[in-house]
């Protein structure tokens, strides 16, 4: 008999000592990561007080993704009685301008009727009348903007890489510009956008068909050259990373299944799903588990919601001054490829590949690869090209982009010629 109580007595110390260590496990996760968990947060949040935490610091929230950087714009150009302003190369501009005008793109997207074809004289006119210009960088379906804004059509809507918010006579209309330009009506009221526009002081910046420029005619000139940022470019995985990364994944970062290789590359695993993260910065996540990374449908908006939250969790928080904007979207039978770039002050970052690059295979991520990068800007400034002698040695036709080059740690800056 007493025997038997000092083995049941070995018995309860083990499992105490157990629940110790699961008990430190958890206590050693980072707060916000016991609040995004609705379990964690239950079993801590009594515990609170003895780590010396108020309660209400562990408790469950549930984290809602914001959309402003994804439905952020890369130029806004107002047309309003004073004559135009534009906000581009500078996030602060861009989102003081879109702040103001979002709403109301929103309720033309969310209000738009049938589409129907507009020439380029009808375009141009509007451009030059009371109008704003959003400009997205790249061809996506406008949907998929509608669905960033919280505004859903009745109509079908076209792919677009910009689109124009224009007051005709005593209605707003909705210009869509992609392979061809269509027109929508909407039930935006003209006295509500031109109370947004007179808002903005003109800055001298115009259209290139507003200056007879031999540039495509929907380049942006500004009336001097750009002040363009300088930064260094480093590298932000450390151990702190690769834990706070495998957690927001999903991934045991404490368990058996991890590991670190000689070349200094970490390695999660789970049953269908691997994470991988070298130490120069490079991601890759791949998975077989259907369920795992999935979208919420099968619509563009959804999948490229999706591909945005990982890449968000990924390298969003780390990326310093940078933001990763959708640069890309490409669908065939087989698969929806979701593509990213870095942009620092509203510029892209070309860094000789995508910053990030999602696949699909159904509502289902298969594989995403990321170039994790921290950018800090130095207070200094990168010379370019005044822009009339950009526009000279550009082929006519050419749209003038700026963009930053990625050279080892450092940036360069220039021009080059865009669609």
């Amino acid at each position: 008999m007493k025997r038997r109580l000092v083995e049941l007595g070995k018995d309860a110390v083990l499992v105490l000592l157990l629940l110790g260590l699961i008990l430190l496990t958890l206590l050693s996760l980072p707060v916000e990561s016991v609040r995004q968990s609705p379990v964690l947060s239950a079993i801590l949040q009594p515990l609170a007080p003895l780590l010396g935490l108020e309660q209400a610091e562990l408790a469950y929230m549930e984290v809602s993704e914001p959309v402003l950087d994804a439905a952020q714009p890369l130029a806004v150009s107002v047309s309003m009685s004073a004559g135009r302003y534009t906000a581009r190369w500078d996030f602060a501009a861009l989102d003081a301008a879109f702040e103001t005008l979002g709403g109301a793109l929103g309720e033309a997207l969310d209000t738009a009727g049938e589409t129907t074809p507009a020439n380029e004289i009808q375009l141009r006119r509007a451009l030059s009348g009371e109008s704003v210009y959003f400009d997205y960088g790249l061809t996506l379906p406008a949907a998929v903007v509608a669905s960033w804004l919280d505004a859903e059509a009745e109509s079908e809507l076209p792919d677009m890489h910009a689109c124009v918010l224009a007051v005709e006579q005593d209605a707003v209309a909705l210009y869509f510009l992609g392979e061809a330009v269509e027109r929508a009506e909407t039930a935006l009221s003209v006295e509500t956008l031109s109370k947004l526009l007179e808002s903005f002081r003109p800055d001298g910046s115009a259209f290139a068909f507003e200056q007879d420029s031999t540039l495509e005619a929907y380049t942006l000139l500004p009336e001097t050259s750009p002040a363009v940022p300088a930064a260094s470019v480093t590298c932000p995985c450390d151990s702190r990373f690769h834990e706070a990364l495998a957690t927001a994944l999903d991934f045991n970062p404490y368990g058996d299944t991890s590991y670190t290789d000689a070349a200094g590359t970490v390695y999660y695993s789970e049953t269908g799903c691997a994470l991988q993260i070298s130490p120069t910065g490079e991601i890759l996540l791949t998975s077989t588990a259907a369920d795992r990374f999935r979208a919420t449908g099968p619509e563009t908006a959804e999948l490229v919601e999706e591909a945005r939250r990982l890449v968000s969790l990924a390298a969003g928080d780390s990326a310093g001054e940078a933001r990763l904007y959708l640069s890309g979207i490409t669908a065939s039978e087989e698969e929806t490829v979701c593509t990213f770039t870095y942009y620092l002050s509203g510029i892209a970052v070309n860094t000789g590949s995508p910053a990030a690059r999602v696949v699909f295979s159904g509502q289902s991520v298969s594989r995403m690869e990321v170039q994790a990068l921290q950018f800090t800007t130095t207070g200094q400034e990168i010379l370019v090209l005044p822009v009339a002698q950009a526009a000279a040695v550009l082929p006519e036709g050419s749209a003038l982009v700026l963009r930053y080059q990625l050279q080892g740690d450092t940036l360069q800056a220039g021009w080059v010629p865009g669609r």
